[in-house]
This record gives structure tokens, C-alpha cells and sequence, in this order.
């Protein structure tokens, strides 16, 4: 029984090589991930700390909490892929499961409104991450090929466990951002949030580790252009970006700071931090 069974029984039966099945989940993933980031910009009104957020911010607030809903998703699809699936076993290259094309099609459509954003922020404000957009525009190319040319579902699936570092990093901002980042909360947070880049750079070398001993298999059978994607995005994961981000979330569990809004100690009366009158 498949992962998808347990959302809904049609999620199985669903015919995911039609490219008009693939266009309505990934449609409807941008939809929902939109819903979400409204919903949250609508709850959040109601409290001090997001009203007395700068503009930026609250943008920033409501994607994080989009991020956070993703990246359960993708855990609980990544721990299924690795530990439970047998399926995607079979073939490295070609083989699928109803779970791996539903998730792979809500990651799609995920990454379709998360560059959205990054692209539109990115224009308005003119402060480009230069690494959070090659992660993101590559993972969004990639992601499309992969559903394309209907191959690594393999590595597809099991690689969304690379966000389960995530929803520990919405709560690790918004806590900050709450003015509570000295509270025993936010530190658990943060030494959970670093053990998850840890654990990160744990499955990065299982995938190399899978992709040896599968590696006559994917020479001979996996599309150039998705190889290319894969193996460029994974070594940029494993060798820069997990390692630069380890250290950057080791060292602010030590001090305290908002790297994406480094003037905010600086803007106390603009920024989310509430202080009582005296």
C-alpha cells in the first residue's frame, strides 16, 4: 500500500504519465501553497509582533511558514522513500509509485510559487541570495525535467528528505523575529535545526552511496540532461551549501542574529521585536 492511499484512494489510481494529470497536481499545489501563504498573512495580522514587522519581513514571515508546511511533507514522503517503499528499489532510473509522482508533482508546483516569490521580492527590494536561488531555480528545473522525460524517481523522492531542516528553520525565524530568542524554546529549536543539517549531509552521502551501487545502471540509462541536473545540484548540496548553512545556523545558535534582515538591530521601532513600555 502506497503512501498516497492514506490522503486519498483516487491518489493511487490517478494516470501520472498523462501530461494533463501532471499540469492539475502541479496547478493545484501552487494553488494550495498560495492559500497557505494568504492564510497566513490573514492570521498573522492579528498579532503585534507581525503588524510591526517592515513590509520585507512579513513576506518573509509568511513564506517561512509556507516552507514549514513543505518541508513536513517532504520529511514524511523522504523517511517513506528511504525506510518503508520497496518499489523505487527496483530501478534506479525508470521506476515509479503513484507516491513518487504525487509528491514529485506538489514539489513542482512548490518550487513554481516559491521562485515566484523570490523572483518578485528579489526585483522590488534589489537583494539577491544567491545561493537560496541557485538552490531554488535549480531544484525547480530539475524537478521538471525529472517529470519530463518520467525518470530518478529514485533519487527524486528519497531527496526531499533534504528538507527536514525546514520547518525548524521557520520557527528558528519567527521566534526571532517574536523577540524570543534567548527563550529555552528557541535554543531546543536551534540545536534540533543544526543536528538536522547534520543529518542533511548524512543522506547527501547515501545518495552517493546508492549512486555507486547503482552507477552501471544510471551510466547506461539515465537521460544526459537529467544526469547533469542531479549530480550538479547534489554536489553543490553536499560540498557547499549544507556545509556553509551547518555553519551559519551552528554559529547563531550561539549568537542570536537575523542574517536576512542584518539591520534590524538597528530598526528596533520598524522590526518585529516588541518592547514593553517602562
Amino acid at each position: 500500500m502506497g503512501l498516497v492511499e492514506y490522503i486519498h484512494p483516487a491518489l493511487a489510481t490517478a494516470d501520472y504519465r498523462k501530461t494533463s494529470v501532471k499540469l492539475f497536481f502541479i496547478f493545484a499545489s501552487f494553488l494550495f501553497f498560495a492559500a497557505v501563504y494568504s492564510i497566513c498573512a490573514a492570521f498573522s495580522a492579528a498579532t503585534r509582533t507581525y503588524n510591526n514587522l517592515r513590509r520585507k519581513e512579513k513576506l518573509f514571515w509568511n513564506l517561512a511558514i509556507v516552507r514549514a508546511i513543505y518541508g513536513i511533507f517532504c520529511t514524511v514522503v523522504g523517511i517513506w522513500a528511504i525506510f518503508i517503499d520497496t518499489e523505487l528499489n527496483k530501478d534506479a532510473v525508470y521506476a515509479t509509485t503513484p507516491t513518487s509522482y504525487f509528491a514529485l508533482t506538489v514539489t513542482v508546483g512548490f518550487f513554481v510559487f516559491e521562485c515566484s516569490m523570490i523572483l518578485v521580492t528579489d526585483i522590488v527590494y534589489k537583494q539577491v541570495s544567491i545561493l537560496l536561488n541557485i538552490h531554488h531555480w535549480l531544484s525547480l528545473i530539475g524537478y521538471s525535467t525529472l517529470m519530463i522525460v518520467e525518470s530518478s524517481h529514485f533519487f527524486g523522492t528519497k531527496g526531499l528528505i533534504l528538507e527536514m531542516s525546514t520547518p525548524f528553520s521557520a520557527i528558528c525565524w519567527t521566534v526571532l523575529k517574536a523577540g524570543k530568542a534567548h527563550s529555552l524554546f528557541w535554543k531546543a529549536n536551534q540545536f534540533l535545526l543544526v543536528h538536522t543539517f547534520h543529518l542533511r549531509s548524512v543522506v547527501e552521502f547515501y545518495l552517493w552511496y546508492e549512486t555507486y551501487m547503482h552507477w552501471d545502471r544510471i551510466w547506461d540509462a539515465m537521460p544526459a540532461v537529467l544526469f547533469t541536473f542531479l549530480y550538479v545540484q547534489l554536489t553543490l548540496v553536499t560540498f557547499v551549501m549544507t556545509p556553509y548553512w551547518t555553519y551559519k545556523k551552528t554559529q547563531q545558535m550561539i549568537t542570536p542574529v537575523d542574517w536576512n534582515f542584518e539591520d534590524s538591530e538597528n530598526n528596533k521601532a520598524s522590526n518585529g521585536v516588541v518592547k514593553k513600555d517602562v
